[in-house]
């Protein structure tokens, strides 16, 4: 099958060879923000999210401490930005795990591609998506490109297409066999059945926060420090998924060994992108409310909630 490559393909290809000219020089710490001396958190104004997730923890204090053992940092890649004529800003697409490793290991300054979003990826969010997959490079250390990141792309080019009004919003097939022929571990039947599912699933998720041990710990001091809870026992932060068995037992558990604490703070983050989802449409919220009513009025156990942003 013949297809016809995109711009974009082009100029990733010429990023991963290094071969690409439009280049600058970049104070990562304009893309962080400092959470506490020496720890920095990535500024999700300053990206555009590619994955479902905002990056790896796991992935950055692997690499973090394989270049810690071995001074070789030759994993690390130049960063790619991509240029806002109208804001006249700059986003990180690619290497939001090498800018983390970076600011860790102290390194400020860094290379980076520049490619421009009106230019060279048509003004498009789903471009610009399917450009940042375009960036991996299957001879690093990088995550590769799953059948989650192709669902991506095609709900947001259906997203953009609906804005514009078009009357038919779903792609064409001229569209469906290019992006096949770049993912050929994703079919193009099921390409067709994303498509169909669109209306049943809301389309497009937007990326899930990952959370990172400081932060967590700065949220939890922050919410005991509130006015609001003052006598109230407040739980550090864990996954949203632990709201019906392990959050539950620690509140029991310390209701047992302390009788007269009956105040409680539960705080929540979610895991994964469908978890953040859930938080947004308020569904597991109320399930939440309604199970902890319920031990108020039967344990008389008195449990407030926070959640942590999802992005």
């Amino acid at each position: 099958m013949k297809t016809q490559n995109a711009k974009f393909v082009t100029i990733a290809k010429q990023i991963r060879s290094g071969t690409y000219k439009r280049k600058t020089v970049i104070d990562l710490r304009d893309f962080f923000v400092e959470v506490s001396p020496g720890k920095w958190s990535p500024n999700p104004d300053t990206r555009i999210q590619v994955r479902d997730t905002d990056r790896s923890i796991a992935f950055v204090d692997e690499i973090y401490n394989t270049i810690i053992a071995t001074g070789d940092a030759s994993l690390l890649d130049d960063i790619v930005l991509v240029y806002f004529k109208e804001t006249n800003e700059f986003k990180i697409i690619g290497g939001n795990h090498t800018s983390e490793i970076k600011i860790r290991l102290g390194k400020y300054e860094s290379d980076a591609f520049v490619v421009d979003y009106e230019d060279d990826l048509q003004g498009r969010e789903s471009v610009a998506i399917d450009f940042g997959n375009e960036l991996n490079n299957p001879e690093k250390r990088e995550r590769p490109v799953t059948e989650s990141d192709v669902k991506n792309i095609v709900y947001t080019h259906i997203a953009e297409n609906i804005e514009m009004g078009l009357k038919n919003p779903k792609p064409t097939e001229e569209w469906k066999k290019n992006l096949q022929a770049r993912y050929p571990f994703v079919s193009m039947k099921a390409i067709g059945q994303l498509i169909s599912n669109h209306d049943e699933v809301g389309g497009r998720r937007s990326a899930k926060k990952s959370w990172t041990e400081v932060e967590k710990e700065n949220h939890h001091e922050s919410v005991k420090n509130r006015f609001d809870y003052q006598g109230y026992h407040v739980i550090a932060p864990r996954g949203l998924s632990s709201w019906d068995q392990t959050a539950v037992s620690t509140v029991v558990n310390h209701y047992v060994q302390n009788p007269l604490q009956k105040d409680y703070v539960l705080i929540f983050y979610a895991d994964n992108a469908k978890q953040a989802v859930d938080l947004v449409s308020g569904n597991i919220r109320a399930k939440i409310e309604e199970r902890y009513n319920l031990m108020r009025l039967h344990l008389g156990i008195n449990i407030k909630v926070e959640y942590m942003r999802t992005k």
